[in-house]
């Protein structure tokens, strides 16, 4: 029986590693995702509170990355197999393949779980998926899995070649036996409750399992790949893994929490005015409210503290305005983004000033493609070899993706048309860009149903209407 992913998993406690599995680079990669994760969930002030303090959070970075993620992905991805050769018999079988894909995307709801996986990226600089088959229902299954369990060693001469994937995490009693079946009997003296570490090793020649420290698997890997698929967000050149997108965000984020709570302050002080007494021995008697009076010695002044005048709250809005404008260039995510430019522009105008974002969100969906194709191969070969489709050894899978901006589909179809009648773009193409996930079936459809009349061009003015 095949190696179902791992489920009820939590991030590995460093305890739980085998001796010497950690390098340096290891924990202190596990300490950056515990600083992103904990300053996305709002513990963004550096220092401790003082007694009855009072600090306020703007989570804006939680909302930047929500809204990268949700131009990145404003629609799912389709995917398309090229047929190479182009003959027919593998035109038929990339067409199968095709609707395959489709078919286990949307049974496993894939979909679903690309934008938490696109925040995840940017929160902590890396995500990672297992692909294994499910020999119980068969069918593949894709499950998220946490990079912080997980240690990658690589080629020396090519950090995007992964050689070795070890995977740590806890699981209890009554799941490992539930997981490990045939290894765990349910004589085996576990207890049910408590979470024993699970180590698993694998290369693409080897798949060994270990159970609080006792080895209970050691075999030929099942699918002579390793069925782990890594992304690395923004990673460097020579890097295997990615950057958390906060980390350029910490510094503004903590200051403008820190200048909002001092205006904050100042306008609640303003609310309940401080008074100041000269040449006053005690302040006994003396209230401020409306109808007060007070009696004071010859010689002594009283006045009430104007917090609000000499320009002084205006300096602290115009500091915050110019970190919120940082914050935004930083982002690369302009306040356009959000639906307000904060001026009339014209349709050009907008697109230049919300550029910065779709070159972000290229960036990101280059990463993805990667990931896609990995993954994506991983299941074609899953349904070829275990499903038992014929598929002619097709594994290359192009991603389509929806437009970045918002877009009229009426005009998207008139450039596909007009491509296709320069004889540019093929209509099988055309067809897939524009969302079809079985192109070559619709053009079937197209030809059993005949040359279809053409309906009278009305003006471009009613077309909009």
């Amino acid at each position: 029986m095949l190696l179902p992913g791992p489920w009820a998993q939590g991030t590995a406690d460093l305890a739980a590693w085998p001796p010497g599995t950690l390098g340096p680079d290891d924990e202190a990669r596990f300490r950056r995702y515990a600083e992103a994760l904990a300053f996305w969930q709002g513990e963004q002030w550096s220092e401790r509170a003082r007694r009855g303090e009072t600090r306020l959070v703007f989570n804006y970075a939680r909302t930047l990355v929500r809204k990268v993620a949700s131009y990145v992905f404003p629609a799912p991805v389709s995917f398309s197999v090229p047929a190479e050769p182009d003959e027919p018999a593998v035109r038929e079988a990339a067409n199968r393949a095709e609707r395959l894909l489709a078919g286990v995307s949307a049974t496993l709801d894939l979909p679903a779980l690309d934008v938490p996986l696109c925040i995840d990226a940017a929160v902590l600089g890396d995500i990672a998926i297992k692909v294994t088959w499910d020999s119980g229902r068969g069918q593949p299954r894709v499950v998220p899995v946490d990079p912080a369990t997980l240690v990658a060693r690589w080629a020396p001469d090519d950090p995007r070649r992964m050689q070795r994937v070890i995977q740590a995490y806890g699981l209890t009693g009554a799941q490992t036996r539930e997981l490990f079946p045939d290894t765990i009997p349910g004589r085996t003296t576990l207890d049910a409750e408590r979470v024993y570490p699970v180590v698993e090793t694998w290369t693409a020649s080897r798949w060994r399992v270990s159970i609080a420290g006792q080895t209970i698997h050691d075999l030929p890997n099942p699918y002579g790949w390793i069925p782990y698929v890594i992304g690395a967000n923004d990673p460097r050149p020579l890097g295997f893994w990615g950057q958390s997108d906060l980390t350029d965000l910490y510094d503004v984020c903590r200051e403008l929490n820190r200048r909002m709570t001092v205006l904050s302050r100042v306008m609640e002080l303003s609310g309940a005015p401080i008074a100041v007494l000269e040449n006053v021995d005690g302040s006994e008697g003396i209230t401020v409210g409306p109808g007060a009076k007070w009696e004071l010695p010859e010689g002594a002044k009283a006045y009430l503290l104007d917090l609000l005048g000499g320009r002084g709250v205006q300096l602290h809005v115009d500091y915050i305005n110019l970190l919120y404008r940082t914050l935004h260039d930083l982002s690369e995510t302009p306040r356009t983004a959000f639906g307000d430019s904060g001026r009339d522009l014209s349709g050009a105008a907008l697109e230049v000033e919300i550029q910065p974002l779709v070159q972000k969100v290229g960036r990101k969906r280059r990463m993805w493609d990667s990931l896609y194709a990995r993954r994506n191969a991983l299941l074609l070969d899953l349904l070829e070899r275990f499903g038992g489709h014929d598929l002619r050894g097709l594994r290359r899978t192009v991603a389509l993706w929806p437009g970045v901006l918002p877009s009229d589909t009426e005009s998207e179809v008139r450039n596909a048309v007009a491509l296709v009648g320069g004889g540019i773009l093929s209509r099988r193409t055309a067809i897939a860009n524009l969302g079809n996930i079985d192109p070559d079936a619709e053009l079937a459809r197209i030809a059993e149903e005949g040359p279809v009349a053409p309906s009278p061009t009305l003006p471009r003015s009613r077309e909009r209407e």
